[in-house]
């Protein structure tokens, strides 16, 4: 069948229309990135929350925008990727290396890249932490509204070489009379003092506060605070021991513990005067290429809410860590203006460390781990600075040998 004059006619006008559109369609794909980009960047720029997949972004505070990441910028499909793109890369270039804070004053160190689909977020990591105007501080966290039921005068007198902060749970006497029974007992090694301080919080029971009490009364070395001991207050705990350290105590340096690690005081001194920490540094052992774990079963866990990224940066177990005053000063200082989160070690370690300018150096070369199914090295043991026990192997086994330590160190 032959096609009529008016027939063809129409079908080029057709044909013309699909060209047309083709090159349309062509020219906004070149012009513009795909979906997929927007939302990827989105996920990984958005402040204080993360973009579910119908793009809204989600936030503890209800506040949807980031550093320059617009509402509309998430909202319209079609200018959300160039526009996102850019502020993607004025982000980037304004924290690389070491930069200063207008409104904190806080120097940011350049830490190892955390990468997310190729792109560091250890800026977006910074700014997610900032308090911003409108939202809430904590009392303790940020206000520093400490005061203290149980005080201890410990190295009061700056005569203090190493100061040994211990935390520890109200109930857990026996740890803490396991310490003062071995290292804790130490006081001194080649003319270096050294001191043991342990912090709690508040408790309900009255049996509990007398024991505290006697304790206190007997040995001078607690410390109590105000508020609720409980394993999600660790961060104020943390913070705690730095405002009682500034304002109570006089010592060049301070080993951080949990009160079931054990220590070689007589290592840890020889360690110090080789390495001579100074400044801002913590050593500690570091943790890297781990993601925060969102199971909400674990002791461990992270909600989206507190970290809404996906890779955790380089972190230092929260087990023990050697740092100096000018450290814990600095980050105390910072802990005032940003938002406070359940796990002390990443907190400290990471997001005060990032704000301070504190230098993270792991001492794995001083670290003793517990083997699983073996015996423990006495000969390693007495080497070493500190014992690491992640899988909760040794239990009390180093504290039996004090005696053979002590001995060694003290009679040699």
């Amino acid at each position: 069948m032959t096609c009529t004059s008016q027939q063809r006619h129409v079908f080029t006008i057709a044909l013309l229309l699909c060209v047309c559109l083709y090159i349309y369609i062509s020219a906004w794909a070149i012009k513009y990135p795909s979906t997929w980009k927007r939302d990827t960047v989105c996920r990984v720029t958005v402040n204080h929350g993360v973009v579910n997949d119908g793009g809204n972004a989600v936030h503890p505070s209800g506040d949807i925008s980031s550093r320059g990441v617009e509402k509309d910028d998430i909202l319209n499909t079609r200018t959300a990727g160039k526009k996102l793109k850019d502020k993607w890369s004025t982000i980037i270039t304004s924290s690389t290396g070491a930069t200063t804070s207008p409104k904190t004053k806080t120097r940011m160190t350049s830490f190892p890249p955390t990468l997310v689909r190729g792109k560091d977020i250890t800026p977006l990591i910074s700014e997610f932490f900032q308090l911003k105007t409108n939202e809430t501080k904590d009392d303790f966290v940020n206000l520093h509204k400490y005061r203290f039921s149980i005080d201890s005068k410990r190295c009061r007198s700056g005569s203090t070489f190493l100061a040994i902060i211990v935390h520890s749970a109200p109930g857990n006497t026996q740890k803490r009379n396991l310490i003062r029974e071995t290292f804790g007992s130490t006081g001194s090694y080649k003319n270096r003092n050294t001191t043991v301080v342990f912090m709690v919080a508040a408790v309900k029971q009255q049996r509990a506060q007398d024991s505290l009490q006697y304790e206190s009364q007997r040995y001078g070395d607690v410390v109590q605070g105000n508020f609720p001991d409980s394993y999600k207050n660790l961060v104020r705990k943390h913070i705690m021991a730095m405002h009682w350290f500034k304002y109570r105590c006089k010592a060049k340096y301070i080993l951080k513990l949990d009160d079931d690690t054990f220590v070689n005081p007589y290592r840890i001194i020889d360690h110090i005067l080789k390495a001579e920490p100074q400044g801002l540094t913590i050593e500690c052992k570091l943790v890297q290429g781990e993601g925060p774990i969102r199971n909400k079963r674990s002791k461990w866990h992270t909600p989206e809410s507190e970290y809404p990224f996906s890779v955790l940066p380089p972190f230092c177990i929260g087990f023990a860590y050697l740092t100096t005053p000018e450290s814990w000063a600095a980050m105390y200082k910072v802990s005032e203006t940003n938002r406070p989160m359940s796990m002390d070690d990443l907190y400290v370690s990471v997001v005060l460390a990032m704000k301070a300018g504190v230098q993270r150096r792991d001492f794995s070369n001083i670290l003793v781990h517990c083997p699983r199914n073996k015996t423990l090295d006495y000969t390693e043991l007495n080497k070493k600075a500190i014992v690491i026990d992640r899988g909760a192997y040794c239990g009390s086994i180093p504290f039996k040998h004090w005696r053979q330590i002590q001995y060694d160190n003290e009679h040699w």
